[in-house]
């Protein structure tokens, strides 16, 4: 605990403003994104708590408006930026801040640069995933239709028209979907979560249809249950509904307290994070220049605590610790 107030203050200490952080739990990191406002020098920064120490990683100055950034293993980091004048490409640097790979996204049709990342891959809606390691691409659209066309018509499976939502656990470079199939029986949403190994060793973890659908999916980290926000229900209840490799098990329903945001028509944008005994959502704000988390016991729907976060940021939970940005610091909260 000592180490992670002892770093949080040291990195809190300079005047560079903090625009995303994202978490390495295999050796205890928090890896931030930086920028000087007199300059626009923009660092990485990197909070070793296992090891109590920070390094700093600059970056080219022909690097601009990084969208993402992502640690890739102990040594290389992904970004995704505007590079020498290029907009959206992919970079590959090491710890040192040298470019080892760069590649420009096709931004012709915006749809194809939907991305999720996870650990060592990027999924792009296009059913694209690129192996972060060697940049090597493979169209998991093939995947998914030689192995599950018995039991779904993936002729309407169409990136561009809308037709399936996103999931995943990063961490554990598990992807989840949820596809509407309009002219199949009902129920007529179907689900599958893949285990993504390599390009071409893919594991599938369920695979089923439900009777209802959703928005903001959400898994658990031992993906025994799903949580999300019902589409036929108010934007203010939730289910978690059991996952097996049968089928979809019995929900437990939530029913989130009325709150302030939810005056001024915002509702839930996202489930952060579920346990067994609590969950944490994110509620966005039209008025102030902090969105809130809020965290409530699962069991009665009681909320637990509240957190300002600055707007637009990035959050990471992290060894029972929420890790967050507000006012262009790092806070921590235990959770």
């Amino acid at each position: 605990m000592s180490n992670i107030n002892e770093l949080i203050s040291k990195s809190n200490i300079s005047n560079l403003k903090i625009l995303k952080l994202k978490k390495y739990t295999e050796i205890e990191c928090l890896f931030l994104l930086k920028i000087n406002p007199l300059d626009s020098n923009i660092l990485i920064e990197i909070l070793d708590f296992k090891n109590n120490k920070i390094k700093h990683i600059l970056l080219d100055k022909k690097i601009s408006n990084i969208r993402d950034f992502h640690p890739i293993d102990l040594e290389y980091l992904y970004l995704n930026a505007d590079y020498n004048g290029d907009s959206d490409c992919h970079l590959k640097i090491n710890l040192n801040g040298q470019i080892i790979f760069h590649k420009k996204f096709d931004t012709e049709i915006y749809a194809l640069n939907y991305k999720v990342i996870l650990k060592n891959f990027l999924f792009r809606e296009d059913m694209k995933l690129l192996n972060l390691e060697d940049f090597q691409e493979y169209n998991l659209y093939n995947f998914i239709s030689d192995n599950f066309d018995d039991d779904f018509n993936f002729t309407y499976l169409y990136f561009s028209e809308d037709r399936y939502e996103i999931f995943s656990l990063p961490e554990d470079n598990i992807l989840g979907f949820e596809i509407y199939d309009k002219d199949g029986d009902e129920p007529r949403f179907y689900f599958i979560i893949l285990k993504i190994i390599s390009q071409t060793e893919i594991n599938t973890i369920f695979s089923g249809k439900i009777e209802d659908c959703g928005h903001n999916y959400s898994l658990s980290k031992n993906i025994k249950e799903i949580a999300y926000r019902s589409s036929y229900f108010s934007s203010d209840i939730l289910k978690i509904r059991e996952i097996s490799k049968e089928k979809f098990g019995n929900f437990e329903q939530l029913d989130i307290e009325k709150n302030f945001e939810n005056k001024f028509g915002n509702f839930i944008e996202e489930i952060i994070y579920f346990d067994e005994e609590k969950i944490m959502l994110l509620y966005p704000t039209d008025r102030e220049i902090y969105d809130r988390i809020k965290i409530y016991y699962r069991k009665n729907s009681k909320l637990i605590d509240t957190i300002s976060i600055d707007r637009g940021t990035l959050y990471q939970v992290m060894d029972e610790k929420m890790f967050f940005i507000k006012d262009s610091k790092i806070n921590y909260l235990e959770i």
